[in-house]
């Protein structure tokens, strides 16, 4: 386009070198893969907090939800009114157990509770997932940015490669998380000034966009037929999308990484609360930029585009003044980049500590593995490139990584929900559990018409089912295996103090975990205001 100026450009470009050079900094004094894949378990819980949000403010989303607001309103926001809920259970559950543990990858943990098999399969499912989901992540906004810019779309897929893998080489988790800080900054910042170019646009302001999205049935969101097939009902959002949630943020490597970077447990919870309750308001701005536009449009003319993933980018290039505009665009790279670094980082980790240390060299020395990790990431980056030259044959990108987790996340978090809560659950149990699941979504995907939200319920259920039911054929794991590995059970007492400096830690800790006991009630009565919310939108609207 060429309203993207030489000015523009530079702006871009002056971003992304500055946050290329940002992330290489965290490098220089990491001499072990606990700095490299937990930053020395140093880092601030809001830092971590806001990690979180930037990548779940992908590039798919900053630049999708808009295009999803404009053709469907607020309907998806089902999708994501579960996360307060999801953060509640986390908080409770799964994240704790990883923390006390010590682990460096969510697949460790099942070692431990079962078996080498189980941590194996897991990892390995793990990467095929992350890995092919990464590509596709990478292909979104490469193809739009070569739309805004008129770069050749293999060109930006390059460079967004390049850029991020270069500086998590070199910083590691910590140039992740620091990077995502500021690139989430700069993606509310593409979508305040929006907001504000749209509100000066129209002729009644804010109200007047609002009142064209109602007459347009833009701001129906609250849908409670109990209809398998209807994709954003309500039902698919709170039960389907839970579960969905559930695995993404809580055995998803990619995700819970950043959680065991922070100093505490008390701080792993805080970054979760963070997350429970800003993703679901972030999430809404997206898709009511998505509603103004379609007010914007209405009045202005058809957006004249084929791909609603172009729709955002180039209103920004259209309307916005020189400068703004590159660094709006530049959003665009940080929502990408926010995403690929997270995703190649925990790539590296799973693929040195669950196979390369486990399997190939045993004994070697930190840093021989801290090498290895960094070797690792540039493999990833090179795996999800190729990839990305194929993603845009295999239809819209949304869709593309949903279907990709919901073949693999359900099972997994079935898994967990064995270790945790079945005592009697074995390694077995456990293997056969998850290839259970992941053939129970198949069948369903292949010959039943539900919503693919649905899909994690599905592996979960089954995966839990068929695992404790092969468990109780074999032997039950011996006591002293279980000990702080299963919910309701504590670590032996000499077993926590060889870990710490003195038992007053560990009081200090007690005391500091009752102080955050009322937060995951916070959280579920935080969802039942955001379905308020939204009830009161549709009711004034309607």
């Amino acid at each position: 386009m060429n309203n993207f100026t030489t000015i523009d450009f530079i702006v871009l470009i002056v971003y992304v070198l500055g946050i290329a050079f940002f992330g290489a900094f965290f490098g220089k004094n990491q001499k072990s893969t606990k700095d490299y894949f937990l930053g020395g378990r140093s880092i601030p819980w809001w830092a971590i907090g806001l990690s979180v949000m930037a990548t779940q403010a992908s590039a798919i989303t900053f630049i999708g939800a808009p295009g999803w607001g404009y053709s469907g309103g607020l309907e998806r926001i089902n999708t994501y009114i579960n996360v307060p809920l999801v953060m509640a259970f986390l908080m409770v559950t799964i994240v704790p157990f990883f923390y006390r543990t010590e682990v460096y990858t969510a697949y460790e943990y099942l070692e431990r509770r079962f078996d080498a098999k189980t941590r194996s399969l897991t990892a390995g499912l793990f990467l095929v997932a992350r890995g092919l989901a990464t590509g596709v992540v990478l292909y979104a906004p490469a193809l739009v940015l070569s739309v805004v810019t008129g770069w050749d779309v293999n060109v930006t897929i390059i460079i967004m490669a390049i850029i991020a893998v270069a500086y998590t080489v070199l910083g590691g988790i910590s140039a992740v998380i620091w990077t995502d800080v500021i690139q989430m900054f700069v993606l509310w910042l593409g979508a305040a000034l929006a907001i504000i170019k749209i509100i000066s646009t129209m002729p009644d302001g804010f109200s007047g966009a609002m009142d064209i999205g109602a007459e347009a049935g833009l701001l129906q969101s609250l849908d409670f037929r109990f209809d398998l097939s209807v994709e954003y009902s309500i039902w698919a959002g709170v039960i389907g999308g839970f579960f969905m949630h559930a695995a993404y943020f809580g055995t998803d490597q990619s995700q819970i990484q950043r959680v065991l970077t922070s100093k505490s447990i008390k701080e792993s919870k805080m970054s979760l609360i963070v997350s429970g309750l800003f993703i679901f308001p972030q999430m809404m701005l997206f898709l009511i930029i998505g509603i103004m536009l379609y007010a914007f449009y209405s009045q202005a003319g058809s957006p004249g585009v084929e791909n609603l993933n172009e729709l955002f980018p180039l209103f920004v290039v259209n309307n916005f003044p020189v400068g703004i505009t590159g660094l709006i665009i530049a959003g665009v790279f940080a929502a990408a980049m926010s995403s690929l670094d997270s995703a190649l980082n925990s790539l590296s980790a799973v693929s040195i500590r669950d196979f390369y240390a486990k399997y190939f060299k045993k004994d070697a020395s930190e840093g021989h593995y801290l090498k290895a990790s960094r070797w690792a990431t540039i493999f990833w980056g090179v795996y999800a490139t190729v990839f990305a030259f194929f993603a845009g044959n295999l239809g819209p990108v949304i869709e593309v990584v949903n279907e990709i987790g919901s073949y693999f996340y359900g099972a997994l978090l079935g898994v967990f929900i064995l270790a945790i809560f079945f005592r009697r659950a074995n390694g077995t149990g456990a293997f056969a559990g998850v290839i259970a699941g992941m053939l129970a979504v198949w069948a369903v995907v292949t010959f039943a018409d539900i919503s693919f939200l649905y899909n994690n319920v599905v592996g979960a259920v089954v995966a839990v089912a068929v695992g404790y039911a092969v468990s109780l054929f074999g032997k039950a794991p011996v006591k002293e295996k279980l000990a702080g590995l299963v919910f309701g059970d504590t670590e032996p007492v000499q077993e926590v103090l060889k870990r710490r400096q003195s038992e007053a830690d560990k009081i200090k800790e007690i005391e500091e975990e009752k102080s955050m006991k009322k937060w995951p009630y916070i959280l579920v009565g935080y969802f039942f205001v955001t379905l308020l919310i939204l009830y009161i939108i549709q009711t004034t609207t309607m």
